[in-house]
């Protein structure tokens, strides 16, 4: 459950990246930061398995 609710705040993350094209802003919006939303866009350092979901979930939402 805690695994989806990550997945669906990065696919977010990766929404409001396109939308805004700021880190900061985006950190504003969801109550992160920017260089932790910055981690997630760029998909560094995160696991194959959650990265794989993501694509996949923004492609649907996308």
């Amino acid at each position: 459950m805690k695994q989806d609710k990550v997945r669906k705040e990065i696919v977010e993350m990766h929404r409001l990246y396109a939308k805004y094209g700021n880190y900061a802003e985006v950190g504003r919006q969801i109550g992160r930061s920017g260089s932790t939303v910055a981690k997630y866009v760029q998909m560094k350092d995160i696991p194959r398995n959650i990265r794989i979901a993501v694509k996949t979930l923004s492609q649907k939402v996308g």
